[in-house]
């Protein structure tokens, strides 16, 4: 598989489903994590999957947007790094496998979630097959304006297109770990992504949507 990455636009075709969605989920959630460490004790983290979650939200709109299902998508396979020295900054990376995404609609059927699923990581959307993994490379992260939280700014890179992303972050610490959570909204033109319209536009899925981030980070 190729893993092709570009800087800018990209052809987008309009299919149902939210498929485009977890891709770029996926890449904005892994985020999160890098920002908490950035505030803690120096060393070298590790996120804890199993330990944490990484879920997108997509949403209907359009006049008859209401008679449409929104999507829950959750990115199952991801994994990433902190890192840093006494007086240096901290260098953050994380990956998440595009085909990984998944649809937990829970009021759909296995067979609707399938499609919807089918649809997101076909050619049409996330194209997995040819951008198989979402990608997050930090560039800085600063004390945020609220009491134990951070602004991380990273480079996100998902359906091929990278794209700078401003990730708000709320951290807490125990021994041997940092907890980091929070969300932020994405839009799909970002990422090269036309939202879908269905119904000569009466039913459409906004180009906004939401990644929401609880990340774990074990010390090494």
């Amino acid at each position: 598989m190729r893993s092709n990455r570009r800087t800018g636009g990209k052809e987008a075709r309009a299919t149902p489903g939210s498929g485009w969605v977890r891709a770029v989920c996926a890449a904005g959630a892994v985020i999160a994590f890098a920002g908490g460490a950035a505030a803690q004790t120096p060393g070298a983290y590790r996120i804890d999957p199993r330990a944490s979650h990484i879920e997108i939200h997509v949403f209907r709109t359009g006049l008859l947007g209401g008679l449409g299902d929104n999507h829950i998508i959750v990115l199952e396979r991801f994994s990433g790094t902190a890192n840093a020295s006494a007086g240096k900054s901290w260098q953050i990376q994380v990956t998440g496998d595009a085909a990984s995404l998944k649809v937990v609609d829970p009021g759909a059927s296995e067979s609707t979630r399938q499609r919807i699923e089918e649809k997101m990581l076909g050619p049409s959307q996330m194209d997995a097959a040819h951008y198989p993994a979402i990608e997050l490379q930090s560039r800085s992260a600063a004390p945020g304006d609220a009491k134990d939280s951070w602004r991380l700014l990273a480079d996100v890179t998902a359906h091929g297109v990278t794209r700078q992303v401003d990730f708000p972050l709320t951290w807490s610490e125990s021994p041997g770990q940092i907890h980091v959570h929070g969300k932020q909204t994405l839009r799909l033109r970002d990422f090269g992504i036309e939202p879908i319209r269905l119904g000569l536009g009466t039913v459409k899925v906004k180009n906004e949507f939401e990644l929401v981030y609880d990340l774990v980070l074990k010390r090494q």
